[in-house]
């Protein structure tokens, strides 16, 4: 290419370009790919003058005649190598070619012969990358799908506008010279000749430059001449109408109007990433090595405060060599099958794809840089944020698997222990979803394997492939040895395969005609959903390159908008549980006879579609008992505004943001745009015998959702990170390098805490004497109660009042550093574990909902608390016979089953009404509208010390959660202190570390607000 014709190429497009009017727009010719291309009525280069010629060519060229005489032009634009920092590695920019008939005549007689005079070959070119210039075109595709010559006038206009169109022309003229080309650059000097199609011509005139013409011209011969015939390039493939694609270059993302934190090497220089490229050695070892020293030691020094609360009494303390320990994270592997796949794969299927790029050189997908170096940053991709969301670490949660301990002894305890087997399967239809529903599946569709599809066992979850022939003797002889591939998905927890394979819930033959709402209640609750067939992946998108995942793993992803319905994520988000301590002729306390039907008989239907579709018989001993909902949280969004039109949010609104943000606002993004897969696709050199280019090549969303799931249980995933080694994670990113997984994970629940969760606020503060009144609100800003999900989840109130100095001197919720709350002589409140029973009294005190607390042993916890039969406090999902307290907040606009709301919301159905019960408050918070509101107003009557002068004090209000509170802890580590799983967690709790973390002195803190006296 001429040097002259790129340097006034650079000066065009450092011009601000205006915008065509309609009247030119409407002068610009229009292509029709259906006509017959006519030869161009121009004279030969050697027929004129150098400047007479251009004053002929240069306009009729810059006024783009050729499009009206429907040539043949390129597929779509193309670049001529990489673009990589901003900057195009091609001898062109990003080009369009157009071709005249004599042209494609010979090309299409296989580029023998010579090519005859007047042939003409036009380039146009724009600033590169070509990528903004065919994403734009398939933009214009879509909004005009019937209207061709629209879409090429608004990318005409775009070309000249954006991309600065110029050209360069060949023209053949064998009278010219040996090589027979007429070479031309084509350019505007500024807006106002572009608008008015007036290209430069030249003058000869100073400043002196080489001409814009020439035959035979030197700078563009040194390439050239390299070609195979005919001193040109062109080739069919690149053209429309003919088979083949056009090669392909790397190009990054530098060029796209994206944040700073987006974009490849995060601004640094070429120089930079060619000296970072070069010293990676890119190898196993050096990969190794680097997983090596990202490692931490994980902790061993026992927190004495939570020991002091909690005593290693029975056994249940035991030395780091005595610990159930699980297998490593890269254990979890399971391909799809060789003739035919199966429904459930490890997420490693998906992580190669999915799993982001961390910058150069590989490039940026779904990450966010903070710096220059590769994995700089923070890994936002499907598998990045699903690794450690509690979704992904479901499987591998030792606070779950010390429940299931806990639950198996109750039932031994109760005479019921023939039970355990049942509910350890039904929980870990959830929580361990792909290796209890595989193993339903293989023993039902493979009955010769011998497998026991009823029975997931716990222990499964340490099975892994036998890495040696000894491990593999030893499965063999213990009778596990078929089952340890199940172990592999169960210990990926709610992994990729589970959501992507949801479907509808469907009423069975025979039932009654449900509305969609209770057709999902009777039939999709509990861990029991329909699925897809195993070789459909379900997702949001319809624009999807299908071919690289069917060769990959023989599934083929398609289009379902139900992965965005909320409904979907109710599947394990509503729970309806047996309660095996309460007489079975009468309904649970609270419940008609004809709600207690209606909940057993879903229980019972699902007893049935298990046993329809895989011949699963363990939850048939389970539906002789009296069920209730244990878990309500999709009822509760259904039973708010959230899910009402007009202003409704989904699940996947609030727990698949579109948008981030560092917790310190160094950062924030409002909305992401980039690519859902890396793949060998259309921004890579290419490479021989590769897929057809639309297969692969993967579009750039603007809605990009982050697979983060996370709500406010931060310390499952503290001790997951901080014992990563004993719980078999590692601590490195495979794909981007990254090794801040777990904090983003903690960083966006302190986000969700801080922003998205409640407000709390001291509404008033007064004094009198010396006593200080305080109305302080908490205001539930989730779309379901708060808290949410498992009964035990614990919200409290801190009301601290400090003197000038800073000196505590009445305080209502404080905590000491193991989380327990304590009273003024700094111990424990009576209330704290459940177990504290007065003496007269038959049941052990608890604290009630307040609307005045005016003693520094009351506080106000929202929170549902459980009896069993015998009313003991209990943390058992199936012991939940009495409701005395639940003051959760509910999400706003929640309607009382039965009252003229609810009816406008749901109609007048009884298994609605029936579910929608768990939904409610309990207890005293029953009588109190600031809850049913999802607003508590709550007044503090405070008597300050002798000799403290009111104004001279603040007032602290905090709200904080605790995901597995200091009572539920007590129960786990009393009930079953034996238990590996148990011990487990008491080893890790007790050696937590929790200073300067999210969840220092075992509370995480939601909000607050201050107060002083005028």
């Amino acid at each position: 290419m001429r040097r002259p014709g790129i340097f006034a190429l650079v000066l065009c497009l450092c011009q601000v370009l205006a915008p065509l009017t309609a009247a030119q727009q409407a002068a610009d010719p229009v292509y029709d790919l259906g006509g017959t291309a006519k030869p161009a009525d121009l004279p030969l280069p050697g027929s004129l003058p150098l400047i007479d010629y251009e004053k002929v060519l240069f306009p009729w060229i810059a006024r783009r005649e050729y499009v009206g005489l429907n040539w043949k032009r390129d597929k779509r634009w193309r670049d001529t190598g990489p673009f990589v920092f901003n900057m195009s590695f091609g001898i062109h920019p990003a080009v369009r070619m157009y071709y005249s008939p004599e042209l494609i005549t010979w090309l299409e007689g296989g580029r023998t012969g010579a090519i005859p005079d007047g042939a003409i070959v036009i380039k146009e070119m724009v600033t590169p990358p070509a990528a903004r210039y065919n994403e734009y075109r398939a933009a214009l595709v879509a909004q005009y799908p019937d209207d061709p010559a629209k879409v090429d006038a608004e990318l005409t206009d775009y070309a000249y506008d954006t991309g600065g169109l110029n050209w360069t022309v060949m023209v053949k003229d064998s009278s010219l010279s040996h090589g027979g080309w007429f070479f031309a650059s084509v350019y505007f000097a500024d807006k106002d000749d572009m608008a008015a199609r007036k290209p430069v011509i030249d003058s000869f005139e100073p400043p002196y430059s080489p001409p814009l013409g020439a035959g035979g011209d030197g700078m563009c011969m040194r390439c050239h001449a390299s070609a195979a015939e005919e001193l040109i390039f062109s080739a069919l493939e690149n053209v429309e109408g003919y088979p083949d694609d056009p090669l392909i270059f790397r190009v990054d993302d530098s060029w796209r109007d994206l944040p700073k934190p987006q974009k490849p090497a995060f601004g640094a220089d070429l120089s930079a990433m060619i000296t970072s490229y070069l010293s990676d050695a890119h190898d196993p070892g050096a990969m190794r090595a680097a997983h090596v020293a990202a490692a931490k030691a994980s902790p061993v020094e026992v927190n004495k405060e939570f020991t002091a609360m909690f005593p290693p009494t029975d056994g249940i303390d035991i030395a780091r060599a005595q610990l159930q320990t699980l297998p490593s994270e890269w254990l979890d592997h399971v391909p799809a099958r060789p003739n035919d796949t199966q429904h459930f794969l490890t997420s490693d299927n998906c992580v190669g794809c999915h799993g982001g790029l961390g910058g150069a050189p590989s490039g940026v997908t779904m990450f966010i840089k903070t710096g220059s170096e590769y994995g700089k940053g923070y890994n936002i991709s499907e598998y990045g944020e699903w690794r450690w969301s509690p979704m992904g670490l479901a499987g591998r949660d030792p606070i779950f698997y010390a429940q299931l301990e806990s639950e198996f002894a109750l039932l031994k305890q109760a005479g019921a222990g023939e039970l355990s087997d049942n509910l350890g399967t039904t929980c870990l239809s959830c929580h361990g979803a792909m290796g209890q529903r595989q193993l339903e599946i293989d023993a039902h569709d493979n009955p010769d394997l011998g497998l026991d599809g009823n029975v997931f066992k716990p222990d499964y979850a340490l099975l892994h492939t036998p890495l040696t022939t000894e491990q593999k003797d030893k499965q063999i002889a213990d009778g596990t040895y078929e089952y340890h591939v199940y172990g592999n998905l169960a210990r990926e927890g709610i992994s990729c395969s589970v959501c992507h394979h949801i479907a509808p819930p469907e009423r069975a033959e025979g039932q009654p005609d449900y509305n969609p709402l209770d057709t999902y209640l009777m039939n999709g609750t509990t861990g029991v959903f329909r699925m897809t067939p195993a070789d459909k992946l379900i997702g949001p998108f319809a624009d999807v390159r299908q071919k690289p995942m069917e060769n990959a793993m023989g599934i083929t992803p398609v289009h379902d908008d139900y992965i965005k319905d909320s409904e979907m994520c109710g599947a394990c988000h509503t729970i309806n549980l047996p309660n095996v301590d309460a007489p079975t002729d009468a309904p649970l306390p609270g419940f008609t006879a004809a709600e207690q039907a209606v909940l057993n008989k879903a229980a019972q239907n699902a007893v049935s579609f298990l046993s329809d579709q895989y011949g699963a018989t363990y939850r048939e001993p389970l539906v002789k008992f009296q069920h209730s909902v244990e878990q309500a949280t999709f009822l509760e969004w259904k039973n708010s505004q959230y899910a009402d039109a007009g202003t409704a949010r989904s699940c996947q609104d609030c727990h698949m943001k579109g948008n981030f943000e560092t917790l310190d606002g160094k950062i924030k993004i409002d909305g992401l745009t980039t690519q859902i897969a890396s793949i060998q696709d259309t921004n890579l050199p290419d490479v021989p015998h590769a897929l057809p280019q639309d297969e692969i090549e993967v579009p750039f969303r603007d809605n990009f959702k982050r697979h983060s799931f996370v709500g406010l249980n931060a310390f499952m995933v503290a001790m997951l990170s901080q014992f990563d080694e004993e719980m078999g994670l590692g601590p490195k990113d495979p794909m981007t390098y990254a090794t801040n997984g777990a904090r983003l994970s903690m960083d966006t629940m302190a986000l969700q805490a801080r922003d998205e969760t409640a407000d709390v606020k001291i509404q008033s503060l007064t004094g009198s004497g010396g006593t200080l009144t305080a109305l302080v609100t908490v205001d539930n800003k989730t779309g379901h109660r708060l808290p949410s999900g498992v009964g035990f989840r614990r919200a409290f109130l801190e009301l601290r009042v400090t003197d000038a100095t800073g000196k505590q001197v009445w305080c209502s919720g404080c905590t000491n550093g193991a989380g327990v709350i304590i009273g003024p002589d700094g111990d424990p409140l009576n209330t704290e574990f459940l177990d504290f029973v007065p003496e007269g009294a038959t049941e052990a005190l608890y604290q009630p909902h307040h609307d005045l607390i005016d003693d520094q042993t009351q506080v106000q916890i929202y929170e549902e608390l459980t009896q069993n039969a015998n009313k003991q406090f209990t943390t058992s999902f199936v012991h939940r016979v009495y409701h005395p307290k639940d003051n959760r907040l509910l999400p706003w606009g929640a309607a009382k089953p039965g009252t003229e709301a609810f009816e406008k919301r749901f109609g007048t159905s009884d298994v609605t009404a029936a579910f929608m019960k768990a939904t409610m408050p309990e207890g005293r918070a029953a009588e109190d509208p600031g809850v049913m509101a999802g607003k508590d107003e709550l007044t503090y009557k405070i008597a300050l010390p002798d000799g403290v002068d009111p104004k001279s004090v603040t007032v602290h209000a905090t709200l904080y959660s605790q995901a597995i509170p200091p009572y539920y802890l007590k129960q786990r580590f009393e009930t079953a202190p034996d238990g590996p799983a148990t011990q487990r967690l008491y080893y890790l709790a007790s050696r937590l570390k929790t200073e300067g973390t999210l969840i220092e002195n075992w509370k995480l803190k939601i909000q607050g607000d201050t107060a002083q006296l005028p």
